[in-house]
């Protein structure tokens, strides 16, 4: 009988244990991950180790030194006339945007005013945009396009429309670097 009690209690527990909900959730790949490829990561026209970044093929060419992330999908660098680039590995290819102080201040501000989600949605719209016109400039005119999967207020989609205007001039030279 005794036996019989202790097995019962013994299934009860695995049976609580196998059922119990202890928070785990499958996610996305996390900031780590992105962020150590940009620390060590190799395409044939660039090469990243620790803080610098080598781009040694295309328009970018030349030495940066890493800035500060971008919500875990990239990295901005600034090279040594004050010059920024942001960058983020896709795959096999690295993607990067040349970028003026002033946008890299746009892109500062749309972070800070947006949620990780909304952040994400515009960077990733951006760089999109690089993709989408062939890497040579990035085109701003249609926000829609650039705002698409925020799921902004009004206030809130205005007031990233106007930095993205007004730094439209800043970003420019995207390069797809495989």
């Amino acid at each position: 009988m005794k036996k019989i009690s202790i097995i019962l209690i013994i299934s009860f527990l695995l049976l609580i244990s196998c059922t119990k909900d202890f928070g785990v959730k499958v996610t996305k790949p996390g900031a780590d991950l992105i962020l150590s490829k940009m620390q060590s990561g190799k395409w044939s026209g660039a090469t990243a180790s620790g803080n610098n970044l080598n781009i040694s093929s295309g328009g970018l060419v030349g030495n940066y030194t890493f800035d500060e992330p971008v919500l875990g999908i990239g990295a901005v660098y600034k090279d040594s006339n004050g010059n920024y680039i942001m960058a983020t590995p896709v795959g096999d290819t690295l993607y990067a945007i040349k970028m003026n102080a002033e946008a890299k201040a746009a892109v500062d501000t749309i972070l800070d005013i947006l949620d990780d989600a909304g952040g994400e949605a515009v960077v990733g719209n951006l760089i999109s945009a690089v993709i989408d016109n062939g890497a040579d400039k990035i085109d701003l005119s249609n926000s829609d396009k650039i705002l698409a999967g925020t799921n902004l207020t009004p206030d809130k989609a205005a007031e990233v429309e106007a930095i993205l205007k007004a730094s439209a001039n800043g970003f420019s030279s995207g390069e797809a670097i495989k």
